[in-house]
């Protein structure tokens, strides 16, 4: 074959790729359409091996990657869109989505303003700047924002849900709701309205949980617990809630109890500032001798400053009845607590706490930790994990565990994997711990499993476990090499 004829075939076979990419397009986009998105994904990815700069194979990849969680694919899938095509306004909007859901929201809100330049009116732009400045915890703002938008826009779904979203966190749910409804009535077949209305409407409406638990360990302390409580909303920034509990405590000889009852409120006095409080009784009965009551108290401040950061700070009165032996006893804590959380970005969550406990025996317990988690694909977690917990007077024979230091540290995976109506839960670590100043460091491993159902908005059943050779807490004894604890628990919530 000669040069001539083999580069007229080179150069037939190169334009004719793209054509051949752009044949499949049709095929796939009628199955995204239908929302068989599987058969579309893989009619996209042929289309793109075929011609690896087919903008339409690409944007819609990018979607698909977005909706399932793979932000760091997809957001490189439309870095490769934009240096294609330029001032794409529905390609710049579905880059700005991803790039909030990715926690990049001054990059997102920056498209956002490119693409009002381009179109003023495009309501999708401005419902984007909207939810970036509430995303970003200024909620008056944002508030403000969906006003001056429903004013020139009064039947846009996404400006009525946007607004209503905003509402139902400055803790008007009224409001919320009737935003959300009317969106709903405009477009019957909206998923985030439905969504959003669903969610507003259960948290109104009051709600049960139910849970029990058991767990035992090799030294033969167990307990059996069942808890049941009521919340409702009174007003729409005050929750009221009422609890009931009781509990069996096991060892080799005897078999204790403990029930109680407490209520307590929580108010809302600024959008992102909640404040709790409450009270109740607990009765402790040893196996021999009379019941006791004690007073419980629970008092919260929690401070949200941003969509992504948490910061409670909580008091808490209420007797140490873990084990057999400590309900004869009948020690009292006073617990102070801090607990920060933050995700300042969607694959990254850092948290931490801080904890002084008096013990009505003298005793003072401090403890501390901190955890790291990133994500590494859709669900999974990988991260690291340590705790100190120590006693001021270490060891004093009181029928509780209270090391002078015990240290944790570990490696930690968790694995969340979500279908429609279900959910499943994995948390294994690996480490090391050292219980006691100057003794020797222990190998260290834990594992629990969660497992649940849920329907409508709220309700929810679930199973969990766990296992582990880590001491607890509650442990009267000190840890042993061949120490091994295990619980499980049934957890069920519904709106009524």
């Amino acid at each position: 074959m000669s040069r001539v004829r083999r580069g007229a075939w080179i150069l037939g076979i190169a334009l004719l790729l793209p054509r051949t990419a752009a044949a499949q397009l049709p095929e796939a986009e009628d199955a995204f359409t239908r929302g068989d998105l599987k058969t579309a994904r893989a009619l996209y990815d042929s289309a793109l091996a075929l011609d690896s700069l087919n903008p339409r194979a690409l944007f819609r990849l990018a979607t698909l990657d977005s909706w399932e969680g793979k932000l760091k694919r997809s957001l490189a899938r439309f870095a490769v869109l934009r240096r294609i095509e330029l001032n794409q306004p529905d390609e710049m909007i579905a880059h700005a989505r991803v790039l909030s859901w990715a926690g990049r929201l001054k990059w997102a809100a920056a498209l956002y303003d490119s693409v009002r330049a381009i179109d003023s009116t495009r309501t999708d732009a401005i419902a984007g700047q909207a939810r970036m400045v509430a995303w970003a915890g200024d909620l008056n703002r944002a508030e403000r924002m969906w006003r001056d938008a429903l004013a020139r826009y009064p039947d846009d779904p996404e400006i009525l849900v946007g607004l209503g979203q905003t509402l139902e966190w400055q803790g008007e749910p009224d409001l919320a709701e009737l935003y959300v409804a009317r969106a709903r009535q405009l477009v019957p077949s909206d998923r985030e309205a439905n969504d959003l209305l669903s969610q507003v409407r259960a948290e109104r409406r009051p709600l049960l949980r139910v849970t029990s638990d058991a767990a035992n360990d090799i030294e033969h302390n167990s307990f059996v617990a069942f808890a049941g409580s009521v919340t409702a909303l009174l007003r729409p920034s005050l929750q009221g809630a009422l609890r009931t509990t009781w509990r069996a405590n096991s060892d080799q000889i005897a078999t204790s109890h403990s029930r109680g009852a407490d209520a307590w409120l929580v108010r809302s006095f600024l959008p992102r500032v909640t404040v709790r409080a409450g009270a109740g009784v607990r009765v402790l009965s040893p196996d021999t001798g009379a019941s006791r009551s004690f007073a419980t108290v629970q008092l919260g401040v929690g401070l949200h400053p941003r969509n992504f950061l948490s910061i409670v700070v909580s008091y808490a009165h209420y007797p140490f009845d873990e084990t057999q032996v400590l309900v004869d006893k009948g020690y009292v804590w006073n617990e102070a607590d801090l607990n920060i959380d933050a995700s300042p970005t969607a694959n990254l969550d850092f948290s931490g706490g801080w904890n002084e406990a008096w013990l009505s025996d003298g005793n003072h317990r401090r403890t501390v930790n901190a955890a790291a988690m990133f994500g590494v694909v859709h669900g999974l977690r990988v991260g690291v994990y340590g705790r100190t917990l120590g006693y001021h007077i270490p060891n004093p024979g009181r029928g509780y565990f209270s090391p002078d230091q015990f240290l944790l540290g570990e490696a930690r995976l968790v694995y969340l994997l979500r279908t429609p109506g279900w959910w499943m839960r994995m948390i294994v670590g690996l480490g090391a711990q050292q219980v006691g100043t100057g003794n020797p460091t222990q190998a260290e491993w834990h594992g629990d499993a969660a497992v649940g159902h849920n329907w409508r908005s709220v309700d929810e059943i679930s199973l969990v476990a766990s296992y582990t050779n880590s001491a607890q807490a509650a442990t009267a004894t000190a840890v042993s090499v061949k120490y091994r604890y295990w619980s499980a628990g049934l957890r069920y919530q519904i709106g009524f």
